[in-house]
């Protein structure tokens, strides 16, 4: 992949974490409405993306979980996050777009929990504006999601002060040393992780 399309940590945490906050504040609007053909309910049934699609909401959490697991994890746990927030954001634009092409469903199925039905019932439907604004908003976390899993090879993971690094030395008696035995005695632990001066 070329450097132009490859991203850097801050950019590719934007790709990510900026549709998954609008897609989250999405799932708070009127995806769905219409009304029933069924006697207890003929009025009219606005179903909001987080009742038609709840897997979107859930989705788009994993998605920000794999991307911390990106910028902070070692070579193995990078390559996992990598397959899951390509997978969660496939997954969450799928479920979009499926409340956004099949309207009456949506409506039907809310309609159906609202009486505490096993089927649904007859009903008519329509996409409102801010599911389809939703299907955009899904398909740029999608492509950020995979921008940000092939950008990920590249990336260096946290400083080697946060690995876990070899048993401290031992004192004379099998004792485990400290950092604050090093200071007590004048001598300065943090001039171990400095580079060699040449």
């Amino acid at each position: 992949m070329s450097s132009a399309t490859t991203l850097d940590k801050k950019r590719a945490a934007l790709a990510v974490l900026v549709p998954a906050a609008l897609l989250l504040g999405l799932t708070t609007q009127v995806w769905a409405s219409g009304e029933s053909r069924d006697v207890l309910s003929q009025a009219v049934t606005d179903v909001t993306g987080g009742a038609a699609a709840p897997g979107v909401v859930g989705l788009t959490a994993v998605c920000v979980v794999a991307l911390l697991g990106l910028m902070t994890g070692g070579r193995v746990i990078r390559a996992v996050a990598a397959v899951v927030i390509v997978l969660a954001s496939l997954g969450a634009l799928a479920m979009t777009l499926l409340v956004a092409l099949r309207p009456v469903d949506t409506v039907a199925d809310a309609v159906a929990r609202q009486l505490a039905r096993t089927t649904a019932p007859a009903a008519t439907g329509a996409s409102t504006a801010w599911v389809w604004a939703a299907v955009v908003v899904a398909a740029l976390l999608a492509v950020g999601a995979v921008l940000t899993a092939v950008s990920s090879r590249t990336w260096a993971g946290l400083s080697g002060r946060y690995e876990r690094g070899d048993k401290p030395a031992s004192g004379p008696r099998g004792e485990v040393r400290t950092t604050w035995d090093e200071l007590s005695e004048g001598r300065d632990p943090t001039l171990r992780d400095a580079p060699d001066e040449t």
